[in-house]
């Protein structure tokens, strides 16, 4: 089930079905801009993200602990 836009909050974060965690920074309209952290063999990767409320709502399972910052 996804999460609501309501529920969403910036400085939370948050895992998707894939593994994948957001860190929302902010939002304005219908773009969401978040810090996507994901695992690879090197370890966790950090990357600026930007994606529609529709898009990143459709595949979030719920708040997570954010990851220690870099």
């Amino acid at each position: 089930m996804a999460m609501q836009r309501h529920s969403i909050l910036v400085g939370k974060c948050y895992r998707d079905a894939f593994g994948a965690t957001y860190r929302i920074v902010g939002f304005n309209g219908d773009v969401v801009q978040c810090v996507l952290y994901h695992r690879t063999e090197r370890g966790l990767v950090e990357r600026e993200h930007s994606d529609s409320w529709a898009d990143l709502l459709e595949g979030l399972q719920g708040e997570v602990e954010c990851p220690p910052a870099a």
